[in-house]
């Protein structure tokens, strides 16, 4: 891990800004003390750690309150009954105190200056909701992970404009600001994490709308990865998602439908506001984004639930997509295929229509 740096002359902070940092927590034994002693470590000069233990049945009680005791910066709150994920995430947030907030996951770890050079980069943009750093996956042992980094890194999203902010968050492959320091007024604005497949997603989506999100260069932040943990179970550990058959069959299409009315019942401008619809469905379903190779192959799937759900205008527009998506992906071949299903689309609609959907 790298050393402490000194700090620059620009990232100064004149006043210790209280931070508190959010650690939700169940069952989180195995790396626990590890990221408890990483946040320790951090050498901003005001900050809390508020750990939400989420009915552990394994050894978390025990640490926590060996570390609680050994040190006041940390507050423990427990909860007897099994809470779901995201509901967890937001009691941190509710205890929280003071201008900027980060969450903590339980088996990560954080380069010492992480707190204060991001406390530094948001005194130095005013009109930022956000900062992050670069980021490192680690594995079980600690070790760095070998990825491709340029897709999974995240990006700067410093820009004034609202578009160009979603465009770069829509190309890349994981969405781990979601860590960084943010201002908790900015946060108290969004719906935080819902009940829904990829919390995570949506939020840094509303924040993104908010404002930009700066991204300090250098990486201090290691989010680490098990292997063998299917996206089935992570669902399934998060808790409060229903009907999981069917999104598991098609994931990425579900986050597309719930970026959208994420975007749709923001308080931007309409013509704002279609922009950016139209810049997730073109980066879902139509451009060589991470999202859309997998995206692609699910709308048949998707297609097939519109139609047994009697979703009229469902079938009409996953059939549009897959319409678009072949004739990029066929060249000639795809006009075919945007003929057959207007053709299908027409027998959808005149056999709901006698079913009276």
């Amino acid at each position: 891990m790298p050393e402490a740096d000194q700090a620059r002359p620009e990232e100064t902070v004149t006043e210790a800004r209280h931070v508190t940092i959010g650690l939700p927590t169940h069952d989180g034994a195995r790396f626990l003390s590890q990221a408890l002693d990483s946040l320790l470590a951090q050498d901003h000069p005001s900050f809390e750690i508020v750990v939400s233990d989420n009915a552990s049945t394994d050894a978390t009680p025990d640490i926590l309150r060996d570390y609680a005791a050994r040190d006041p910066r940390i507050r423990v709150e427990r909860t007897d009954e099994l809470l779901t994920a995201p509901a967890n995430f937001n009691r941190v947030f509710a205890a929280a105190r003071g201008p900027y907030f980060m969450w903590a996951a339980d088996d990560d770890r954080w380069d010492p200056t992480y707190v204060r050079r991001c406390v530094a980069a948001l005194e130095a943009a005013p009109d930022a909701v956000m900062a992050c750093t670069g980021l490192r996956f680690i594995d079980g042992e600690g070790a760095i992970v070998d990825a491709d980094y340029d897709r999974y890194d995240n990006p700067d999203l410093s820009s004034a404009s609202v578009v160009e902010r979603i465009r770069r968050l829509l190309r890349r492959g994981g969405w781990y600001e979601v860590y960084g320091v943010t201002r908790r007024d900015a946060l108290a604005r969004t719906r935080l994490f819902q009940e829904t497949y990829g919390p995570d997603v949506l939020l840094v989506l509303e924040l993104a709308m908010l404002g930009p999100i700066v991204k300090v260069p250098d990486t201090l932040f290691f989010y680490r990865q098990l292997a063998g943990r299917a996206e089935r179970e992570r669902v399934e550990r998060q808790g409060g998602v229903e009907g999981l058959d069917d999104l598991m069959q098609a994931r990425l299409t579900h986050l597309q439908e719930s970026m959208s009315r994420t975007i749709a019942t923001s308080s931007l401008a309409w013509p704002v506001r279609q922009r950016l619809r139209a810049e997730i469905l073109w980066a879902t379903y139509i451009a060589d984004t991470p999202f859309g190779g997998n995206a692609r192959r699910e709308l048949g799937a998707r297609l097939a639930v519109a139609r047994r759900d009697r979703d009229l205008p469902g079938a009409a527009k996953f059939g549009a997509l897959a319409a678009i998506a072949g004739l990029r992906t066929i060249g000639p071949r795809g006009r075919q295929a945007v003929g057959r299903m207007r053709k299908r689309i027409g027998r959808w609609r005149r056999d709901l229509l006698r079913r009276g959907a």
